[in-house]
Formats: structure tokens, C-alpha cells, sequence
């Protein structure tokens, strides 16, 4: 059936985080969707759980067959964004893109002058500027060159051959003395915006903006430094709804910007939700000195079982210079009384918080602040290291655009850089002291995080795809080389799918310390899409081939996961042997000993009852390089998950390949040269008359057998089942052992 046409998708790429890759719900595009939709507008959000690269994304996007395509853009999505945008524009001239959310509210000018193929920004709250635009685009048929939109307020657009920035709307700031105005504004979950099922991890929020003085944060200034909440009968009734779903896999959080800002507002939310029985699990951040004992054992009662502080520095005086507190204007004072009150009252909030059995308890830092020494710094790691919390997180301060610091940094001695032209967007600033220095206290989340990038990496290098079906773009890439060129950028542009997997392998220590900063710029300024890159570099250790994070090397030497590379014959004597360090270990195939090696493993696992039995009562086993071509159908060089490049441009579909093709080629042509080496292949041995065809993989890379040795061995020992039980209990492992980011609640 075809598809009716829609007036508005919205898209919200997620930004590269590991577990939230796809394109998912976003609370702020979902209340403009229930706005319009109340307005008998077509509106939806473009959700889905599939992978793409931008072409295909383009086209998927495409078959809704919107007049416009709006985007929420952060700093964290803008690349995925812009090269969607482009694609969109590339693909259909007339779809109107729109930009908004918080980046484009204070970067409109840059963005509209960076992406050409962005029409508009919206600045600031989007619903009732939506709802204006879309009533004069659709009275002209949606066509821009006839619209006027001088007289719409909170926009950015293109004008002829200039940019047009008209007044802001401050439509919240402007209706402030109508009580709970924003309750207009439709439920994301009663309306079905969003599904109940979704709740977690896309949350609620019981009040819009923020009224505190931080020079670093942008809600204050998106806000004008207002809170507007809802009503609280509108919170309770949104919860009530929720709670109709009884099967949440984490908590639902409120994603106020401090949810105890108001204490008396909060105690009457929570006491509502006790007294309706509204059972519904919810986490929240907030701030230390707007919350007491009190109001902890309510929100415990309410069901608020997770609960975050943000700390930025145990030193009084800079948490004056950032305005945490105090404002920064009173910077003069002598006494830092509320500062030191403030460090305290977090100390026994965390500390009441755990007792009374909130889970997890957080707390967030930032190094390199302004005014921060390293001694400062110091200070602030000492005091987390005495908090009884589950963990926190290490952020090193970063400059956005709007925020009072962005307009004083050069008073703070900071150096700010942009990317390049093609994207000015994305801020680099330089720290008063080398925040690297400043060692990670025990209960990071960065470590927790470390050790999860790591594994992820693990499984890529040892080839086993998660893919079932082949699709034209690769997941993953690793870049086996030292220096990154644009030429591959250009490439990656159009073969890697959205929020894939970069891992950069360096030749060693000192050349990632050397290269390392020059290539992340050229992979970012040339808009990349993802922002899910990992270098690593190659360290020869004891007759071992170790590769470690570079990220382990800034922030320690102890952090993240080893991955060891041994051969099959040496690793698997030693997991026999009892060792116990072997999850990290690759096994990789070097004689024809490693391969009987593999062969006796697979036999034996064969030989049992119950294969998967026999990997849960042994301990884990390492992972394996080249198990694929013992399988019938998991191989990366059939579902061309993973690309390898090396440093002469040429591309490798598995460590001992031969090229398939050279940087800049096509991925149907790379298709089509690996279907011609089968064929040849598959000639050249007569696969046709064996009787092993229907099952055999044909590996066209056999290293370190001969495809006569490697036949062999396929028609001796029959395989299939015991390498596809490996590869199904890795799959498995993966999804219930996998390291766990705490942030993700």
C-alpha cells in the first residue's frame, strides 16, 4: 500500500552510543509531534531498530514522503545530521530540512552557513514555532521560495543568498504568569507518542529550564534562567498512565534539569505518586543543596530509586568562578561559607542516599574548570574517592557556544579551535593544566565504559559477524594504519553505517602519541557518521602481541581490557593448563599445528551431548580469529560486516585476504570482486563434485593451509555445528555478560 504522505519526520540519530545506535524515540521531538498532531498536522518520528549508511537511511527517510524532515541536533548528533541533511537534499530538492534543539538555537547562523542543505533553525521551544511555520509552508504548498517567514519569531533561514536570523520567540518567558502554561502541550505517552514500553529509557519531565547561575551549562540560558513547570495533576496523570506498563527493564528518568529545584514542588509530586499508588521505578538528577533527608525517604517511597549530584569541584573557590553556588560576580568575597556548606551536604546526601537503598547513586566532576589547578582538581578526585556512591562520572570541561564562559574563555586563559570550515560547529578547548594527569578515583564510569568499548573491539577483531543477511554498507571499520586521509574519510562517508564502529590500530605507543589528535580531526572535520572511534595501538610484550586502548594511555595503564593475540596452539594449551585470563585473548592461526589445535577443540565439543553444556561447565574460552571458516554461513567476507584498510588505501575483508579492492571503490564493486574470487576459487578445486558443497564455506583466504590442506580438513571432520555452537554462546555471552554502562539509566 502506498504510503500517505506526511508533513513532517522527525529524526533524532542518537550520536554513537553503543547500546542506543539507532534512531529512537526523543522526549523534546515527541511533544511537537503531539502538538501538531493536535492541530491536524501529519507528524511522526522516524524510529527504527534497523542499521543504514546514509544513502540507505536517505532513502528509507524518503519512503514517508515528507514535506519537511526536522532534525534534534546536539553537539553529540551534528555530523549524522548534516550528512543526512545533505543526503536528503541530494535525493529530493524540494523536502524541506529543518534543524533544531539546543545546538541550533545558539549555532543557527554557523549551521545554516556550514550545511547548505539546511533551510531553517528553530531556536529554542519548538512547538508553537513548528505549528506557525507549518501553517504558512502548507498555505504555500510547501514551497519556500513563496513563503514568508519574516514574521516568524525563534527562526533562522535562508533569505536569497542570506541568512536571516529573526527575533527570538520567548514564548514560555513571555506567557510566565500563566500558570503551568506548558500543560498545552500534549503528553508524549498519553497521546501515544511514544510507547509505554519506551518510558525507559526516554523518561519524562515534570518542569522545563533551570534558574541557576553555572557559567558552563546552556539550559540556564535557553531558559533565560526561568523554571516552567507542568502541573503537578498533569505529572501525576502522565505517571498514572505509564505505570499501566508493569515490565520495565530500568528506571523511567525524569529528565528535569534538577528535579528538586523547587523542594515543596518535588515533596508534592512525590507525595501524589504515593497517595494514587502510582507504581512506576524513576531516577533523576539533581542538586545537593535542594534536597534533605526528608525528601530522599519520599522520593524513595515514590519510587525514585536512582539519584544523581552534580559536584563539578570539591573546591570552594572555583566553584564560585563557575557560578555552582553562588553567582560568579560575588567572585570577590572572601567567604565561600555556602560553597563549603554545598561540598558537605553532598557528602552526607550520597551518604543517606545509599543507606536508605537508592540504587545506583551517582555523582558527576569536571576537570580542567576554570580557574582549577591540577593540585584543585586533585582535591575534588580525593573527596570522591571518600563518597559512598556507585560511581561517577570524569568529565573534562568543555566549552558550548552561548554560555557565559563561552563569551569570558579568553579571561580564563582558554584557547578555543574549531574543527575546520566544513565543521565549525563542534568546539575544541585547551585546559589550564594537562587534564590527562588527574587519574581516575576507583568507582568511574569511564572505567566501567572503558572496559565495555574494549570488549565491543574484542568481538570485531575476531570476526564473528552479528549479521544475518548481507547488507551494502560495513558496520565496522578498522583503520590498520598510522595516518588517517581524507580520501578514506570521503569513503567511510558512504560505506560505514550511521553510528558504526571505527577502531583506529596504531603501529605503536609512539606513533598514536604522535598522530593521534591530527587524525581524529581530519575524521571529524570532514563530518563523520559516527563519533564511535577507538584508537589503539600494537605493543610487543614476552613473545606477545598486545593491543591497548590509546584512551588507556591517557587516563591509565590499568584501564580497560588487554586484548592479547596468541597462537591458537599456545592460548589453548594455556586455557587447558588452567589460566584464566583467556576472554581476552585471540587466538590466531599460525601453522598447520594451530589448526589441529582448533580441530580437536571442535571435535570435542562435537562429540558431547549438549556442545552448549560443555562451554557452560568449562571456563570461557578465548576468542577465535579465523573460526569462520569452519562454519557454513558466519563469515565476514559473505556478510561483509568488517572492513580492514591498510596503510597503501587497500581493503582486507579478514586479517590473512588478499586485497579486494583500494579506497575509493564502491561497495557493490568489492561485492562483486569477492563473488569473482569464489568463483575462481570454487572452479580451481572442483567444488562442484565434492561432496562436502552444500555445507563447506569455501573460505578463499585458507592462510596458513593451502585450499588442498584446507579441503582436507572439511571433508575429514564434519564442523558446522560445534563452530556454530562457539559463535551462538559468544552471541549469547555478549548480550547477558557484557559490560553494563551505568550511564544508560
Amino acid at each position: 500500500m502506498q504510503r500517505k504522505s506526511l508533513d513532517i519526520l522527525m529524526i533524532f540519530p542518537s550520536g554513537g552510543d553503543l547500546h542506543l545506535s539507532k534512531f529512537t524515540y526523543q522526549l523534546g521531538a515527541a511533544y511537537i509531534i503531539g502538538f501538531l498532531t493536535k492541530f491536524g498536522y501529519g507528524a511522526k518520528q522516524f524510529i527504527t531498530r534497523e542499521s543504514f549508511n546514509v544513502r540507505e537511511c536517505v532513502r528509507k527517510i524518503s519512503g514517508y514522503k515528507p514535506k519537511i524532515v526536522g532534525f534534534t541536533v546536539y553537539e553529540k548528533n551534528f555530523m549524522q545530521c548534516a550528512l543526512i541533511s545533505n543526503g536528503l537534499k541530494s535525493f529530493n530538492s524540494d523536502i524541506i530540512t529543518i534543524f533544531g534543539g539546543p545546538t541550533p538555537t545558539v549555532q543557527s547562523q554557523a549551521i545554516l552557513e556550514s550545511v547548505t542543505s539546511v533551510d531553517i533553525c528553530v531556536r529554542n521551544e519548538g512547538e508553537e514555532t513548528m505549528l506557525k511555520l507549518l501553517s504558512i509552508l502548507s498555505a504555500n504548498n510547501y514551497n519556500l521560495k513563496t513563503a514568508d517567514l519574516n514574521k516568524i519569531n525563534g527562526i533562522t533561514f535562508r533569505q536569497g543568498d542570506k541568512i536571516k536570523i529573526n527575533a527570538d520567540s520567548n514564548i514560555l518567558l513571555s506567557n510566565r504568569s500563566i500558570k503551568n502554561y506548558i500543560d498545552k502541550y500534549p503528553s508524549p505517552y498519553i497521546s501515544e507518542i511514544i510507547p509505554l514500553s519506551k518510558a525507559s529509557p526516554v523518561g519524562v519531565i515534570t518542569s522545563r529550564g533551570c534558574n541557576q547561575n553555572c557559567v558552563y551549562c546552556n539550559c540556564t540560558i535557553m531558559s533565560k534562567r526561568n523554571i516552567f513547570p507542568h502541573s503537578i495533576e498533569r505529572v501525576i496523570d502522565e505517571l498514572a498512565f505509564i505505570g499501566e506498563y508493569k515490565e520495565f527493564k530500568g528506571p523511567v528518568p525524569i529528565n528535569d534539569d534538577a528535579f528538586t529545584i523547587i523542594p515543596t514542588r518535588a515533596a508534592q509530586i512525590c507525595e501524589q505518586i504515593i497517595e494514587n499508588n502510582i507504581k512506576v521505578p524513576l531516577s533523576c538528577i539533581t542538586r545537593c543543596d535542594t534536597i534533605t533527608e526528608d525528601l530522599l525517604n519520599l522520593m524513595r517511597e515514590a519510587g525514585i530509586i536512582s539519584v544523581g549530584f552534580s559536584l563539578e569541584s570539591a573546591v570552594p573557590r572555583v566553584l564560585r568562578t563557575i557560578g555552582k553556588v553562588s553567582p560568579p560576580e560575588s567572585m570577590n568575597l572572601d567567604n565561600f561559607e555556602k560553597e563549603i556548606e554545598f561540598i558537605e551536604k553532598l557528602k552526607s546526601m550520597t551518604s543517606y542516599a545509599k543507606k536508605i537503598g537508592m540504587h545506583p547513586v551517582f555523582v558527576s566532576i569536571m576537570v580542567g574548570l576554570p580557574g582549577e589547578t591540577i593540585q584543585d582538581a586533585q582535591k575534588t578526585i580525593e573527596l570522591v574517592k571518600q563518597l559512598n556512591i556507585d560511581f561517577y562520572s570524569h568529565n573534562h570541561f568543555h566549552i558550548y557556544k552561548g554560555t557565559p564562559i563561552y563569551q569570558n574563555h579568553k579571561k580564563y586563559g582558554y584557547k578555543l579551535t574549531s574543527l575546520c570550515k566544513k565543521n565549525n560547529i563542534m568546539l575544541n578547548n585547551s585546559y589550564p593544566f594537562n587534564v590527562f594527569k588527574i587519574r581516575l578515583a576507583p568507582q568511574s564510569a569511564t572505567e566501567m565504559n572503558r572496559d565495555r568499548l574494549d570488549y565491543n573491539t574484542l568481538k570485531i577483531l575476531s570476526f564473528n559477524p552479528e549479521r544475518e543477511v548481507l547488507e551494502p554498507f560495513f558496520k565496522n571499520i578498522i583503520i590498520n594504519t598510522d595516518v588517517i586521509k581524507l580520501s578514506l574519510v570521503k569513503w567511510i562517508q558512504e560505506n560505514l553505517a550511521i553510528n558504526g564502529t571505527i577502531i583506529q590500530i596504531y603501529s605503536n605507543k609512539e606513533n598514536y602519541i604522535k598522530l593521534d589528535k591530527k587524525n581524529e580531526s581530519t575524521l571529524f572535520s570532514e563530518l563523520m557518521p559516527t563519533l564511535y572511534y577507538e584508537p589503539y595501538y600494537w605493543h610487543k610484550s614476552d613473545k606477545i602481541i598486545i593491543l591497548k586502548s590509546g584512551k588507556s594511555y591517557n587516563f591509565g595503564e590499568a584501564l580497560g581490557l588487554l586484548i592479547k593475540f596468541k597462537s591458537t596452539n599456545i592460548a589453548m594449551r594455556q586455557y587447558d593448563e588452567g589460566h584464566n585470563t583467556m576472554e581476552n585473548v585471540v587466538c590466531v592461526d599460525q601453522t598447520e599445528i594451530d589448526i589441529i589445535t582448533i580441530q580437536d577443540l571442535l571435535l570435542k565439543i562435537s562429540k558431547d551431548k549438549n556442545g552448549v553444556r560443555y562451554l557452560l561447565d568449562n571456563k570461557p574460552l578465548p576468542r577465535f580469529q579465523k573460526l569462520c571458516r569452519w562454519t557454513h554461513n558466519q563469515a565476514n567476507c559473505q556478510l561483509l560486516e568488517t572492513a580492514i584498510i591498510a596503510n597503501d588505501d587497500s581493503i582486507r575483508i579478514c586479517w590473512h585476504s588478499k586485497p579486494i579492492g583500494k579506497v575509493g571503490i564502491s561497495f557493490s564493486n568489492l561485492k562483486s570482486n569477492i563473488d569473482y574470487l569464489q568463483k575462481q576459487e570454487i572452479k580451481r578445486r572442483n567444488c562442484n563434485r565434492c561432496s562436502e558443497k552444500e555445507t563447506c564455506m569455501k573460505c578463499i583466504f585458507p592462510y596458513p593451509l593451502s585450499s588442498k590442506e584446507y579441503c582436507k580438513y572439511k571433508k575429514v571432520n564434519n564442523t558446522i555445528e560445534s563452530a556454530r555452537i562457539i559463535n551462538s554462546f559468544n552471541t549469547m555471552k555478549d548480550l547477558l555478560l557484557k559490560p553494563i554502562n551505568p550511564l544508560d539509566f
